[in-house]
């Protein structure tokens, strides 16, 4: 059966060269090939669309699935996880653009959005202004989430046994951290996933605060303040709850109240996302 008829369509044509592509540039026509096609490709639409031998596609392809960059299953290959969470961080970064540029502003510290990527909190945006690098973050920058106020407001939105699973994959905790990273996380949860951070308790001096950002399934991200100092959090703590609510509104419009429970804690004890998707 010809391609196009298997795949209900016309596939693009490859593209002309006139010399051998570097490895960079065969990468990126693998990549590029799942842009305008249907969402699985078998290794010949590869090939045909990127005019690449079939070895080399097969090869290629190979190390992207080790790599998590392309998927491979029955149907044929498909972009992986690490190339739609950078799809999925876009649209979370425009959703808390407006709300994290008026936080900034309201309260005159630095401000961050980050996301957990298994034990881990990533930094998607800080901004700051002339207060910026008074703060010890970067935008890329990775911590250990029991590590940062980011880190436990989201944790504290799951359950024990996925706080345990999340942070197996990190340096291992003690029994006694571990028993006070979930004493911590019921505390923040009872204050809705506020996390506060005071800098009196830190030799940075830096204190911070957090709050989640819920989808419907759960956690996607965190809006956080942070400055040299005090934080006054009567007053800055529903200001950044304020700004991950109208975050999580502008990501998911049609879960609006829908948003989903903190669940319980305390019935469990102490215990030994990626939930970003849209559409």
């Amino acid at each position: 059966m010809p391609l196009t008829a298997a795949r209900g369509g016309d596939l693009p044509a490859a593209p002309a060269r006139s010399a051998r592509p570097g490895v960079v540039e065969r990468v990126t026509l693998i990549i590029d090939a799942f842009e305008d096609a249907p969402e699985h490709l078998l290794l010949e639409d590869i090939a045909k669309i990127t005019g690449l031998p079939r070895s080399t596609a097969s090869r290629i392809l190979r190390q992207l699935v080790e790599l998590r960059w392309v998927e491979h299953g029955g149907r044929g290959f498909r972009l992986g996880p690490r190339m739609r969470h950078c799809a999925d961080y876009e649209n979370l970064r425009v959703a808390a653009a407006v709300p994290l540029t008026e936080l900034q502003i309201a309260t005159g510290a630095v401000t961050h959005l980050s996301v957990l990527d298994g034990g881990i909190v990533q930094y998607l945006d800080k901004l700051g202004g002339a207060v910026a690098t008074t703060v010890p973050s970067r935008v890329g920058g990775r911590l250990l989430a029991c590590d940062t106020v980011s880190g436990r407001a989201m944790l504290s939105c799951l359950l024990p046994e996925q706080v345990d699973e999340l942070m197996a994959s990190c340096p291992a905790l003690s029994a006694a951290a571990s028993a006070n990273l979930h004493r911590d996380l019921t505390v923040i949860q009872q204050r809705r996933g506020i996390a506060v951070s005071p800098g009196a308790h830190r030799t940075s001096g830096v204190s911070s605060i957090a709050a989640p950002v819920v989808g419907p399934d759960g956690p996607v991200a965190a809006i956080s303040v942070a400055r040299k100092g005090d934080l006054v959090m009567e007053r800055v703590a529903p200001m950044v709850a304020f700004a991950a609510r109208r975050t999580a509104r502008a990501l998911f419009p049609s879960a609006r109240g829908q948003a989903r429970a903190f669940p319980g804690r305390a019935s469990s004890g102490v215990a030994s996302p990626r939930l970003l998707r849209q559409g």
